[in-house]
């Protein structure tokens, strides 16, 4: 039987700049920070449930700070019914998300979504818009974020220390309010977010799970413009969570597309490979976005089972070589009946050019029953990965995907359990 996630890539572990960041961080995690209501910023007049908000961040440059946010819970959650939490982290170039915020709340958790580069809402009052018009540079915030400067530079000077904290102080938030569960409080992340929040599965262990879209760790690797970025000037042995993921024990579920332009499936499956609990779904041709990696049905329903609900996802329980190939064992959930088992392929590297993989990948598919499916891998296939896929039953038809890691030749070859 094969690993369903291999890789050739582990995870190194600390060193002294991350045990400096460890300290650093668990002292963020004992921190309360306050929150303050911005009712004229409330993104939805007729929904109670969310509230524009904002909370004390760290001292940054002989001045407080505060983080603009929305917050909100579900119906019926109080101290003696406390609802799961979400903490959201958005992209590059995006903001604090209302809608996002109510998506999770109309599935039964409390969620919280801050500005992660110091922005604030400037639209009219009592209103919502999503458009990047409706945001402007935050004077109450930290200064526009500086990304990364290099691993050597004090991490009290970094930037992204102070997001990072913010992330920190997210969860903090939820876990004081009597309304939340504070044991079944979950992350999930989209591209920037999805990196960054890998990173803090690494430092805050208080998460019960995280769900991880598009970004990942090991990006020291990923051959995306991304991974340039990441082998300069040591940022990758600061702020890359390939380094620690195996010491992050908490079930993560990474999410990406296989011809991702800034994330690429490589890392991903690294990713999952490294973290003790690691799990990885990839998406055939999914697109890159906010919007798209935010209404992933299927990350909704990994964090459902987490907390003991919902519909659950096609599982690939294993995967066997046979002659010529792979047999596939999968479980459906119950609102799928059929599906389809494919193996993608390509019969060279991931290579990038201009944000697009060189070679597109090759696809082979067979209808599946009773759970189980064979496929003949080509002896050209240089890099391959299988995905099952299914249709729900019911009014809102979704499509559902469960895949192994990205395998190469070699790791195939030696990724027996």
């Amino acid at each position: 039987m094969k690993k369903l996630y291999a890789s050739e890539h582990r995870s190194p572990g600390g060193t002294e700049k991350t045990k400096e960041l460890r300290a650093f961080f668990d002292s963020v995690k004992k921190i309360q920070p306050q929150v303050t209501l911005c009712p004229s910023f409330d993104p939805f007049p007729a929904d109670e449930r969310i509230k524009a908000i904002r909370f004390s961040a760290l001292p940054y440059g002989g001045r407080t700070a505060t983080v603009f946010a929305y917050l909100g819970f579900p119906d019926g959650a109080d101290a003696a019914n406390p609802a799961p939490g979400m903490v959201l982290v958005h992209g590059g170039g995006g903001h604090a998300y209302a809608e996002w915020v109510r998506d999770w709340v109309e599935h039964g958790f409390a969620a919280i979504s801050f500005d992660g580069f110091s922005q604030v809402y400037t639209g009219a009052p009592h209103t919502y818009d999503a458009a990047l018009e409706a945001w402007a540079a935050d004077p109450e915030a930290y200064p526009p974020m500086d990304c990364f400067i290099a691993g050597d530079v004090p991490i009290e000077r970094q930037g992204f220390t102070y997001y990072m904290a913010d992330i920190l102080l997210a969860n903090s938030l939820l876990r004081s309010d009597e309304r939340v569960n504070s044991a079944q409080i979950g992350m999930t992340g989209i591209s920037w977010g999805g990196y960054s929040g890998s990173i803090a599965a690494c430092y805050d262990d208080r998460f019960a799970f995280a769900a991880p879209v598009y970004g990942s760790g090991f990006q020291n690797v990923s051959q995306t413009v991304w991974g340039k970025v990441f082998r300069e000037n040591g940022v990758a042995d600061l702020w890359d969570a390939g380094r620690l993921l195996g010491e992050a024990t908490m079930p993560i579920c990474f999410f990406n597309s296989d011809r991702d332009p800034f994330f690429d499936a490589s890392a991903t499956t690294a990713s999952a490979a490294a973290a003790p609990n690691g799990s990885l779904t990839l998406l055939p041709a999914f697109t890159h976005g906010q919007i798209e990696g935010s209404s992933l049905p299927e990350v909704f329903r990994f964090a459902e089972k987490q907390v003991g609900r919902g519909e659950k996802n096609i599982q690939i329980n294993e995967i066997c070589a046979v002659e010529g190939g792979a047999e596939i064992a999968f479980t459906l959930p119950d609102d799928v009946l059929t599906a389809r088992v494919s193996l993608y392929y390509k019969t060279e590297d991931l290579i990038y050019e201009d944000k697009e993989l060189r070679e597109p990948w090759r696809c082979k598919t067979r209808e599946a029953m009773n759970g189980r499916a064979k496929l003949a891998i080509p002896d050209e296939a240089k890099l391959f990965y299988f995905c099952v896929a299914g249709e729900t039953r019911g009014e809102a038809v979704r499509t559902l995907h469960a895949a192994s890691g990205v395998y190469t030749r070699a790791v195939w070859d030696a990724a027996e359990q």
